[in-house]
């Protein structure tokens, strides 16, 4: 009797698809002596898709960054919305996030294992009238145009 052995060979084969959007916000603020203070936001969305041979799929749905800019009177709301990830394997390394926002600091920061923002910001002295036109004196912070972007850093364990 003749014995075949059949040897499978099997091809890890791992596509990586990044769909990334660039969006721009711009803010307009007029200064009280009629000049323009112009401010560009940008936020940025990012889909990851990793698919495996084995039928596999790592779904990253990542909100990266999203900044609400409201000018209240005197004062600026900042908000921001955290990173949220959708995993649909058990085997592969998570994207772990972390957010600290010190708004009376001069540092944003946002991190998501590898791919890091570094938002700074810049001090602005804005003379606005007040109710009764006498003219009020307030440092406002603002978002200014530093992004510093690294890279993505993804693990598969197999």
């Amino acid at each position: 009797m003749d014995y075949f052995y059949v040897t499978l060979l099997h091809y890890n084969i791992t596509v990586l698809t990044y769909d990334i959007t660039m969006v721009h916000y711009d803010i307009t603020i007029l200064n009280y002596d009629n000049s323009i203070l112009h401010f560009d936001i940008t936020i940025l969305y990012s889909d990851i898709t990793i698919h495996h041979n084995d039928s596999t799929m790592l779904y990253y749905d990542i909100t990266m960054l999203h900044y609400d800019i409201k000018m209240h009177y005197y004062d600026i709301t900042i908000s921001t919305m955290t990173s949220q990830s959708s995993i649909m394997t058990s085997q592969c390394s998570i994207m772990t996030s972390q957010c600290s926002t010190m708004t009376t600091q001069s540092l944003l920061y946002y991190d998501i294992t590898g791919l890091t923002y570094d938002i700074k910001n810049a001090l602005y002295d804005i003379t606005m009238p007040d109710y009764d036109n006498t003219m009020l004196s307030y440092a406002i912070t603002m978002l200014p145009f530093d992004i510093t972007m690294l890279y993505y850093d993804i693990t598969i364990l197999h």
